[in-house]
């Protein structure tokens, strides 16, 4: 028996679960992992208004976040150019603008670049796996179709959002998640621009990551 496993005895034995044989795996208690995930008791949990959709905007707007109400995909590319517009953004320029593969089916404008992150880019544009009302969150997960590096490093982050996707609390995302297949290597809960106010208490935006966060929130849910 090596250092590791004396250690791991020595735990199982104080919580009164002595070492029978060798050490279990999540694999090798499917049933036992399962009822205690389901048999998981909820914290208090704050009031949250019925409608989620007007929730979850009050509350992304209070953190910084811009949002735009679009009825179909469809409505994406336009909504991107006029809210670039708005920042005085030049979209047009090569390089400038970076999309996610998993959105690779609008018909985006030529001059905008698919694939992950190159840290060149001013803009990205990303989908998200929901939004949490109770704070304003928008949920990403890592992953070819999906690269992390286009939330944190481009300046402006433009993410695309389904009023389906909305849920109540952040607790529904840990349920939500444990019914894929694969878990993606990352999760990333976003709640607003990067921020920081360490230095004198004066608060620097986009800190460490972007200094901007768009969210095209289309009506329905997602194809």
């Amino acid at each position: 028996m090596n250092a590791r496993e004396q250690i791991l005895q020595r735990i199982g034995t104080a919580l009164g679960r002595a070492e029978t044989g060798a050490t279990q795996t999540v694999a090798d208690q499917p049933a036992a992992v399962t009822e205690r995930l389901q048999g998981a008791r909820r914290s208090t949990l704050p009031k949250v208004g019925d409608d989620l959709v007007e929730t979850a905007i009050a509350n992304m707007e209070s953190v910084l976040m811009s949002v735009v109400r679009l009825q179909t995909q469809d409505n994406c590319v336009d909504a991107v150019q006029d809210y670039l517009a708005s920042q005085g953004i030049d979209g047009a320029a090569t390089g400038a603008v970076t999309v996610a593969p998993a959105l690779s089916s609008i018909a985006w404008p030529s001059s905008y670049r698919c694939g992950p992150a190159t840290g060149e880019e001013q803009v990205s544009i990303t989908p998200c796996l929901a939004a949490v009302a109770e704070t304003g969150s928008v949920v990403t997960a890592s992953g070819p179709q999906t690269p992390a590096g286009l939330n944190f490093l481009p300046e402006t982050h433009i993410t695309v959002l389904y009023e389906s996707q909305i849920v109540q609390y952040v607790d529904d995302i840990f349920s939500f998640i444990r019914e894929f297949d694969t878990l993606p290597r990352a999760i990333n809960l976003v709640t607003g621009p990067s921020r920081t106010a360490d230095i004198e208490q004066t608060l620097e935006i986009g800190a460490h990551g972007p200094r901007r966060m768009h969210v095209l929130l289309i009506a329905g849910e997602p194809a």
